[in-house]
């Protein structure tokens, strides 16, 4: 199922209590005990992942937070909005904390090209 989305369960016709049926409990049970079995598989996985992470930190020298980094990145295949982000905070970072305003000048705006004028004119 996507994440993000959840499915609604669907709404009992008939008001049942579970605790005084033997097949309804025993229905909970077994699905409980499903969830049970797929949350002990996530937590195996989540330690795989660690082990492998540190595996990957020791051998390649680079830190376990940007090993995790990567692999999610790589994961999620999102590195271009990843990027995106990290230009948008810097601007942000550097014009709020830094107090900089971001002044791009265009190599072809008219008040250069008279500075480069005046320059030439001298050395004549």
């Amino acid at each position: 199922m996507a994440k993000g989305k959840k499915k609604q369960a669907p709404k009992p016709t008939k008001s049942v209590n579970l605790l005084n049926d033997a097949n309804e409990r025993k229905k909970l049970k077994t699905g409980l005990a499903t969830v049970t079995h797929h949350l002990q598989a996530i937590d195996d996985q989540k330690e795989a992942i660690k082990e492998s992470i540190d595996e990957i930190s020791s051998t390649s020298g680079l830190d376990k937070k940007t090993v995790r980094k990567l692999a999610v990145t790589m994961f999620r295949h999102n590195y271009a909005t990843l990027h995106e982000e990290n230009r948008h905070f810097e601007s942000l970072y550097e014009i709020v904390v830094e107090g900089r305003l971001l002044t791009n000048k265009d190599p072809l705006d008219k008040d250069d090209d008279v500075d480069d004028v005046d320059s030439i004119e001298e050395e004549e």
